[in-house]
């Protein structure tokens, strides 16, 4: 019994999770170390990526301003046809209103007095 609790004690149990977790410690650099040299081949083809990336990149934006200077006028070109299209919305709508109202005023109801009931 006095064996078993000498396991189970505080500090036995600390040295056994301390000794896990140097060993896993331990384990992951060996295997990071042994992909190393995959893995800087790896950074330098995405490095090589990067750096012709980074060579296009005032082309691109040479190009982006010359698209942004030809969608301007068609941009507003397209602002005009969406004012002109709410124009003719309102213009419709209004139109629509006063039909309405000349509908209403030419139906005057004319209530004309029945024959007397008494008689």
């Amino acid at each position: 019994m006095e064996a078993l609790e000498a396991i189970l004690s505080a500090p036995v149990l600390f040295a056994v999770i301390a000794i896990a977790s140097f060993a896993l410690v331990a384990r992951a650099v060996v295997v990071v170390l042994r992909q190393l040299p995959s893995l800087s081949t790896q950074l330098e083809q995405v490095q090589r990526q990067l750096a012709s990336a980074h060579d296009g990149i005032p082309q691109k934006r040479a190009e982006l301003s010359k698209l942004h200077e030809r969608i301007k006028p068609l941009k507003l070109t397209a602002q005009h046809l969406q004012d002109y299209s709410t124009t003719l919305l309102d213009i419709e709508r209004k139109a629509v209103r006063e039909e309405e109202d000349r509908l209403h005023r030419e139906d005057i109801p004319i209530h004309r007095p029945g024959a007397p009931r008494d008689i």
